[in-house]
């Protein structure tokens, strides 16, 4: 009963931390946020409050995703969450979009705004055996924060994340092994959303069995009867830079896999894949690899049979 009372009693609020990057903030949108409740601290290029929960509105949220490139909310009862603004030109929602899982509390969301792009990793769930209890958020963005250039460099495999946060109820380990093959700052993200250890070991291993191993020159050609699934025409501002790729399945008894992805584009690679979750993947890594290769332009969709 003691302990009871004492997690009914202690104080209820929600942590804020927000950065900019590449830019600063006008004196006008620092004055603003001064004004907040939970004590704000701001500079030129990041903000960060503690507001007790009777104070915090939505308004209040609503600015902070307005006017920050990343923010993550820690409430002190358990659910928290890490959002990244990219823009659209670094990163597309139909590459990113096979990766969204959950629901509006918990998961991996993708949205846009304007021409961003919001990825928002949510847990959502109470803390009641008070593991983190002392736990107050400070501190966790800026060890988070490199795993938005990743993403922005064609590195996803945070996104990973999403159907796996809050499988790990126990005290917070920010130091994450770095046998499971995640970046340092993609592993602080794993911690802070609480996956279990065992759910990033079997990440790594699915990890490792879509990682191809070299194909010989013409593969491809030597597999007959390859059909189509899905083409892709990226049309570049350049026209001598536009370039179509193409998911596909493999006929049945071809040594490399079940499926195929292919471009036009010169320095495209031909992959197999055996599962079709990886090779929906793997045609969207290498969308976005050979979209760096030729930006400005865009994606116009040709053909979908499957």
């Amino acid at each position: 009963m003691g302990r009871r009372k004492y997690r009914d009693e202690r104080r209820h609020y929600k942590y804020i931390e927000a950065v900019v990057l590449d830019r600063v903030l006008d004196e006008n949108t620092q004055s603003v946020l001064r004004m907040l409740p939970g004590k704000p601290m701001v500079t030129a290029t990041s903000f960060s409050a503690s507001v007790d929960w009777e104070d915090y509105t939505r308004e209040m949220e609503q600015f902070v995703e307005r006017t920050f490139d990343a923010w993550l909310f820690f409430e002190n009862v358990g659910p928290r969450s890490v959002t990244f603004r990219i823009p659209g030109t670094a990163l597309s929602a139909e590459t990113v979009a096979p990766y969204a899982h959950g629901n509006i509390l918990e998961g991996l969301s993708v949205e846009t705004s304007d021409d961003d792009l919001l990825l928002r990793l949510r847990m959502y769930a109470e803390d009641s055996e008070l593991f983190n209890l002392h736990e107050t958020g400070a501190g966790w963005l800026k060890d988070i924060l490199p795993v938005r250039a990743e993403l922005m460099s064609g590195t996803l495999d945070a996104l990973e994340l999403g159907p796996v946060v809050g499988t790990h109820w126990d005290e917070i380990e920010r130091d994450v092994s770095a046998e499971y093959g995640l970046s340092k700052a993609s592993r602080t993200l794993a911690a802070y959303l609480q996956v279990a250890p065992k759910e990033l070991k079997r990440l790594a291993v699915k990890r490792a069995d879509a990682r191809q191993t070299e194909l010989p020159s013409g593969w491809l050609s030597a597999c007959s009867s390859a059909e189509p699934v899905a083409r892709w025409e990226f049309a570049a501002a350049d026209p001598r830079k536009s370039f179509q790729i193409t998911l596909g399945r493999l006929p049945s008894g071809c040594e490399y896999g079940d499926w195929y992805v292919t471009a036009t584009e010169p320095r495209g690679r031909d992959l197999a894949f055996r599962a079709e979750d990886d090779a929906r993947k793997g045609y969207h890594d290498e969308a976005l690899r050979l979209q760096r290769l030729n930006d400005p332009g865009r994606w116009r969709q040709l053909d979908q049979t499957g």
